[in-house]
């Protein structure tokens, strides 16, 4: 059986060094024999461009070889990935989610929510399918739902499906995680 662990935080929060530090960490305490990155985080800025250059380097740098599965552009499951015996860090669901919704937008709304909803689904078959494996995921998301509501119905829309998402995921992690400021709470 898998071990699942949800990783979550603000921006700059330090979820991301603490993610990719607990997975070597893991990797080789228990020897397993893949590391993988999965990457869904889209240069739509110079900041993020810079963000996504330094975890490029960061495994780039690391002691221990990192196997990278870029999804920005086409936000497709990695279901080719076997987790059994391997360490799979997803980072990060947030901007997998945003993705969708990009690549939505031009549907009509019932057409529209359809396709997420399909999208979902085939995300919670990929992770009970894990789940059922020899395999150690950890999956990094951010925490908005601390913002207050906002005034346009699409943040609203995403806040929801992200919040009913982490709900579902932590619900079936064997270890949750909240950081802030570089320090970690685990809640589970």
């Amino acid at each position: 059986m898998a071990k699942v662990i949800f990783i979550t935080g603000g921006v700059r929060s330090g979820k991301s060094a603490f993610a990719e530090y607990y997975a070597k960490q893991l990797y080789q305490e228990l020897e397993r024999s893949s590391l993988y990155y999965i990457a869904s985080g889209v240069a739509v800025d110079e900041e993020m461009e810079m963000r996504i250059r330094r975890h490029q380097k960061d495994r780039e740098n690391s002691a221990i070889k990192w196997s990278t599965i870029e999804i920005q552009d086409d936000p497709k499951l990695p279901e080719n990935i076997s987790p059994k015996q391997s360490v799979i860090l997803w980072d990060c669901i947030t901007t997998w989610l945003s993705n969708i919704l990009y690549i939505t937008e031009h549907l009509e709304a019932n057409a529209r929510m359809l396709e997420i909803e399909k999208y979902l689904v085939k995300l919670k078959k990929l992770f009970i399918s894990w789940k059922k494996n020899d395999g150690i995921i950890l999956l990094v998301s951010n925490e908005i739902l601390d913002e207050p509501a906002s005034s346009y119905a699409e943040a609203n829309y995403y806040r929801r499906l992200l919040g009913e998402l982490h709900q579902w995921i932590v619900h079936y992690s064997d270890e949750a995680y909240e950081m802030d400021y570089s320090k970690v709470e685990r809640w589970k």
